[in-house]
């Protein structure tokens, strides 16, 4: 599932991209991801232009000029795809499978699309007032964002303290207490700050609450420069892979050497999702 770095990479793209232009018509196959209902979709978004994008954790909002927004969210495997007349037949576009699951089609007055790529079709994009995007359930639910001012040890204290018998490693993907993190910077950040994935949060000193503060946001900016991370299915709205994997020190890399020490990388399921770690560097 996308996580931060490619849901911003994503928000980025589309605001550079496409801020100002005008929606002609909207095409799906899939009409039941989209939300209130096809036809209400298309009446409120038609005609009107793009003003600009924002991110809640995981959620991309495009805001209109007529005070509608749409709010999507790419769950598992969905991406955007943006094609113009110079770049409608790249080799990204036509040559990369994973590219070619389109359920659903923005198109603008100049021809320009943005297309809703989504092999297991389980992404999904509504449209409500611009003045509620922040009241809806799976937005107003949501707690501090890892890239945020907000994010601090002292607000990392705070969250400890109501959860003092639970793993870090569970803690951080717990979008409703820190929005962004998924599984791979999860285990990233954990790495960078020598903590191991099953350390009860009361047990972790001032210094590890502040190595993993730090690091948490330092792995998140890096895969932000690195156009996040291409772990199956993810592509930015170019068709193009990001490039974070290059640079992970654990995560899917079960089984192989530790980049720092040499250890072999250990895989553990932690819930039901799978941490992964260097049993000498992590403690």
């Amino acid at each position: 599932m996308p996580e931060l770095p490619e849901v911003q990479t994503v928000v980025s793209q589309i605001a550079e991209k496409l801020k100002g232009k005008q929606v002609k018509g909207l095409w799906s196959d899939w009409q039941k991801r989209i939300h209130p209902s096809f036809p209400i979709f298309v009446k409120r978004v038609k005609g009107s232009h793009i003003l600009g994008t924002r991110r809640f954790g995981k959620h991309i909002v495009i805001d209109f000029d007529n005070e509608y927004s749409i709010v999507v969210h790419l769950k598992m495997t969905g991406h955007f795809l943006i094609k113009n007349k110079t770049n409608r037949n790249s080799k990204a576009f036509t040559e990369d499978p994973v590219n070619g699951y389109i359920h659903h089609i923005l198109t603008f007055i100049d021809d320009t699309t943005l297309e809703f790529s989504d092999m297991r079709k389980f992404g999904w994009m509504q449209v409500v007032e611009t003045r509620v995007v922040e009241d809806l359930p799976s937005i107003a639910s949501l707690g501090v964002d890892a890239l945020s001012e907000r994010f601090t040890v002292s607000s990392l204290q705070k969250i400890i303290e109501k959860r003092k018998k639970k793993t870090i490693g569970e803690v951080l993907l717990e979008q409703n207490v820190i929005a962004g993190i998924g599984n791979i910077y999860r285990s990233e950040a954990l790495f960078l700050a020598h903590i191991l994935p099953w350390r009860l949060t009361e047990t972790l000193s001032l210094d590890e609450q502040k190595e993993l503060v730090s690091a948490v946001k330092k792995v998140l900016r890096q895969a932000l420069r690195l156009g996040g991370m291409s772990d199956g299915d993810f592509r930015d709205t170019d068709g193009k892979e990001g490039r974070f994997q290059e640079t992970r020190y654990v995560y899917g890399r079960a089984d192989d050497s530790c980049k720092k020490c040499g250890t072999i990388i250990v895989r553990k399921k932690l819930g039901q999702r799978s941490a992964f770690f260097c049993p000498q560097c992590q403690h």
